[in-house]
Parts: C-alpha cells; structure tokens; sequence
C-alpha cells in the first residue's frame, strides 16, 4: 500500500484550487484552473456538470504533481468554496438550470419582500434580502429557464454538489446553507416562507463541515454525466463539504476559534468572528449592517462575516496613480509611511461597487499622500464595522491579518494603528488547506479541534 493523501478542494470566485497533502500537513501537489464561468457583462453562469467535472478534474491534475507519491491513495476529500451560488436539480439529480454567480444581479429579491418584510427576513436568515441569496437565484430560474419551477427538487451549494458529483449524497453544510435563504438560521430547519415560494429544496441532510456525506464509489460512477478521467485515483476516499472558504482559510490558519478576528484583506475585505449563538432582536441589528450571521464550521457556533470594498478600493486608487506594478506600489506605500497627511485636505468621500469618491484634490497633493489617505480612510471604515461587532459579540482576544494585501507597508502601519498586535500567517492557499484538514475528519484520521483550539495536523 502506497502513502495516504488529503485532497482539499476550493471553488472560488475566479479559480478553482486543489492541494494533495499529507496527513501531517505537508503540500504535496496543488494544481488550479480558473472558474469556467459564461460572462456577459456583469451577469455570470456556469453549467453545473461543467463546474463539477472542472473542479474534479483540478483535484486528479493535484495528484500527477511529481511530489505525490506513485502509489498514494486518497483517504478523504473535503470540498470548500463560496456561498450563495448552487446547483438546482430534479428528482434524478439532474441540473435543470445554470449555476449564477453569487454576484449576478439576475436574483429575484422582489417576490420574496412581497412575502415577507426585510427585517423578518434578516431574523430568520441571518443576510440581507438582495438579489445574492440562493432563494433569489432560484427565483429567476424559475421565471427564465423553461420547465424549472416544474422540475426542481433540490438546490445544493457549490461545494456540496461537487461532493455529490464525486459519488457522495446530497447534503446541506451549515455555513453554505445559512447564506441561501432557504434556511432559519436559529431554528436550523428549512425555513417556511421560501418553502411556500420554490418548494421544499433543502437536502434532507443538513451537517456540520467534516461528516462524513459518502465515499467516492469504487464503480467510478459519480457526477451525472460521468467522471472526468482519472476518477478512479480518488475511489474509496472519504467526502465532506467544508463550507464557506473564507471559514476554511481561516480554519487552516488557526483563526477559527472564539475570540479571534480575521481580517482578510484580500480584493474584498472580510471580517470574520466566531461567536455562541445569539437571539433573533441581534442577529436582526447584525443583519442590518450587512454582517451576515450564520452557523460557521465549528459545530455548535456561529460565524459573523461582514465584507467591504477595501481591496477593490486600494487597487482603483493605485490605478489612478499609475502604480502599474507591485514595486512601484511599494515605492510609493513606503513614501506614504512619512508623509504628513495634514498638509492636505485630500480624502476619499465615498466607497461603493461603481468607484471612489474623492475630495480635497489640492495643490501639494503627492501619490504617496494620497496612497497615506487613502489607506487610513478604508482602515476607518473597517474600525466602524469592527466596533459595532465588538459590541454586539464582545471584544476581540486576537486578531488574524490574511491576504496580500496585508504585505503593503502603508496597511500593515495602519492595521497595527487599528488592531494593536495581531498574528500574520504565510499559508498559501489557505482555504484548500483548510478543506483538506476537515476531508482528514471526515476519514476519520485527523481529530476535529475545540472552538478554542488550533487545529493540528498529525505528527
């Protein structure tokens, strides 16, 4: 018998990673193809069978990495990725309509406020009624794609029907399922009112990140138009979903206990916590700052996620400076470390998906005092959305600083300025590390952490 393996897969926005790991942690093979998403503007879809066969296709390239070795068999798999965006199915596990990007305004929020109000909404779903949440996207298909609403009998998230593509059953994981609006949060059952508007679309199984959700069958048989080649390397393999990928990142970095705020600053800035479960009147005053609430990876807690644009932001201003690449944009960020930024009246007035706002456009403004305000001006927005979970959840123990931007000096000054101390890790690829940890779990050779422990890979 050859070495035992983990594979990790992650479906993410623009690409989709797999790591081969061992048992102790150590990387073995990685591979990655980009998320063959159809775009037309600001809509994007994908088939899900083409999704499916994309993902496992990137897992198996993971194994042909010169570093595995010859003969490993894959003892568990765990599938992480984003939330909102599924596959609808009918009866015989069949796609009956496009998967739409968790992005793509196409959602259908309208039917569902003239069932409910928005506040109800925020209680029992935990996230804002917009055109992101699952029930939403489930409503346009029902309206654009013929025979759907007559046809569907079941919405998977991303990473559970890769897991059912792989031969493994058709589960619901918590942290996906809580940003669907399919789903009471606090109650965890199918919630009510998206019954009555889709019908009753929630897995019969819903788990926690790690249980085991099947095997990947020995008759290769997995995915409903067949398997991509090479499958058969993964037969026998133990099959979770490890929910939501920010959690999963989180996770692999040890951020994932109570107490703990990662701050992930990547294109989007998520703030994460992990926190007991609280009642309805706070989830509904979360909600309504844009944290969404819902059960997080750690079985038994909940996990905050708020988003904001500091990434985006921080790209579109070094866009205006003519700071092409990653050394002049450090140039300029080690520049912004001395300037003084009361010398001007320069600042970013407003935020949003369509661009900055700018004022103060003065005589003696500089890129690297632009760069300083700019920064300090995003950091503030954060410091707000921080404080407020402070004061809903309690006060931070630690805090986690991820993402590349998290490497540029003029942030990393002013995150010390907002957060004080806080722990950085190195971890690449993080979120699929994370998903092999929990496929570790579901194989029964790793053991699954407390909420106030770091997970810990077998010696």
């Amino acid at each position: 018998m050859g070495e035992e393996v983990l594979l990790g897969i992650d479906v993410g926005t623009t690409r989709i990673k797999a790591l081969a790991v061992t048992p102790s942690g150590h990387v073995l093979g990685e591979s990655e193809a980009a998320t063959p998403w159809r775009h037309d503007g600001p809509c994007a879809d994908v088939d899900a069978n083409l999704l499916a066969e994309t993902a496992i296709a990137v897992a198996v390239r993971a194994l042909d990495d010169p570093r595995v070795p010859a003969k490993a068999s894959v003892a568990g798999i765990g599938v992480t990725g984003i939330a909102e965006a599924g596959a609808l199915l009918d009866t015989d596990g069949e796609p009956c309509a496009p998967i739409l990007a968790w992005y793509d305004p196409r959602g259908l929020a309208e039917p569902i406020r003239a069932r409910v109000s928005a506040e109800e909404f925020w209680r029992h779903c935990g996230i804002r009624l917009n055109s992101k949440p699952s029930l939403a996207k489930v409503l346009y298909a029902y309206d654009a794609v013929p025979g759907a609403r007559e046809r569907a009998a079941r919405h998977l998230g991303v990473a559970d029907w890769v897991v059912h593509s792989l031969g493994g059953e058709q589960v619901a994981e918590r942290s996906l399922l809580s940003r669907s609006g399919l789903y009471d949060v606090l109650a965890d059952e199918p919630w009510a009112p998206a019954g009555e508007l889709v019908g009753d679309l929630v897995a019969p199984r819903i788990i926690w990140a790690g249980e085991p959700a099947g095997r990947v069958p020995d008759s290769a048989s997995a995915g409903s138009s067949g398997p991509p080649g090479g499958v058969d390397r993964l037969r026998g393999a133990a099959l979770t979903v490890a929910g939501l990928d920010h959690e999963a990142a989180a996770f692999a970095t040890g951020a994932m206990r109570t107490g703990v705020l990662t701050d992930s600053l990547g294109t989007a800035e998520a703030l994460l916590r992990l926190c007991p479960p609280v009642d309805r009147d706070t989830m509904e005053r979360l909600v309504e700052r844009d944290v969404g609430v819902g059960w997080g990876i750690v079985p038994g807690y909940l996990c905050l996620v708020a988003g904001l644009l500091t990434g985006l932001s921080l790209e579109r201003m070094a866009a205006l400076l003519g700071l092409a690449d990653r050394d002049a944009r450090r140039a300029v960020s080690q520049g912004a470390l001395a300037a003084d930024r009361g010398s001007v009246p320069f600042r970013i007035a407003e935020v949003s998906h369509e661009g900055l706002t700018l004022a103060g456009v003065t005589e003696g403004l500089s890129p690297a005092l632009a760069w300083r305000a700019a920064v300090e001006d995003l950091t503030a927005l954060s410091t707000d959305l921080i404080d407020f979970i402070e004061s809903s959840v309690g006060p931070r123990t630690e805090a986690m600083l991820t993402g590349g931007w998290a490497n540029d000096p003029m942030v990393a000054q002013s995150k010390r300025d907002q957060l004080g101390s806080y722990a950085t890790s190195s971890i690449r690829e993080a979120a699929a590390l994370g998903a092999a940890f929990f496929g570790g779990i579901a194989a029964g050779i790793l053991e699954r952490p407390g909420p106030d422990e770091v997970p810990r890979w077998q010696d």
